[in-house]
């Protein structure tokens, strides 16, 4: 009887030992990404001057910089910085005198962006721009720095994954610069780090 007893009590220790649980998994799932977007295009300034009119350029090249933290779920949150040309303008005085002005924006936002469909996503974005405004002529040269706190901007991007890390596509943006009541919009071609 004892014998049966030692027995049954091994057979269950030894099933215990087994009916722990399993062991972790060999691979890594990692439910939070980052990522590190840089997208260069064209830009177009939407002229609300009312002189100058003519001898202003508005369409320039223009690059942006993201980086956004994306979790398991659609949304993702991040921060946005660039550089946009807004407008040029120049004029001939005399015939060995012009007179040049310019302004540039360098925005400093805060993004929320969300997948809509697969690869489709729709941002918006807000916070402030660094306005840095020159005008140059006669031999002077006035550079004025001014910041916008009230920006935003709204945006539709499509973003196709090459492999685990790279991703490219291209996005329309457009942006309200509050300080200034100018807006500007922006096609970019983007090319993405994941890690």
């Amino acid at each position: 009887m004892d014998k049966i007893k030692t027995a049954i009590a091994l057979a269950l220790i030894l099933f215990a030992s087994f009916a722990i649980a399993q062991q972790k998994d060999s691979v890594k799932v990692h439910l939070n990404h980052y990522t590190l977007t840089v997208g260069a295009g064209w830009t177009h300034y939407i002229n609300n001057l009312e002189n100058g009119d003519q001898n202003m350029k508005n369409n320039f090249a223009g690059v942006s910089f993201k980086f956004f933290w994306e979790p398991e779920h659609r949304l993702s949150l991040g921060v946005e910085t660039g550089y946009y040309r807004l407008f040029r303008v120049s004029n001939q005085v005399t015939a060995d005198t012009s007179v040049q002005a310019d302004r540039v924006v360098v925005p400093f936002l805060l993004l929320a962006r969300m997948r809509i469909i697969d690869h489709f996503y729709l941002g918006v974005g807000m916070g402030m721009a660094m306005i840095t405004s020159k005008v140059s002529g006669f031999g002077e040269k006035i550079v004025t720095k001014t910041w916008s706190l009230s920006n935003y901007e709204v945006s539709g991007s499509y973003i196709y994954p090459l492999n685990k890390h790279l991703n490219v596509g291209g996005e329309i943006k457009v942006f309200d610069f509050g300080k200034l009541d100018d807006w500007m919009y922006s096609l970019q071609v983007l090319c993405a780090v994941r890690f």
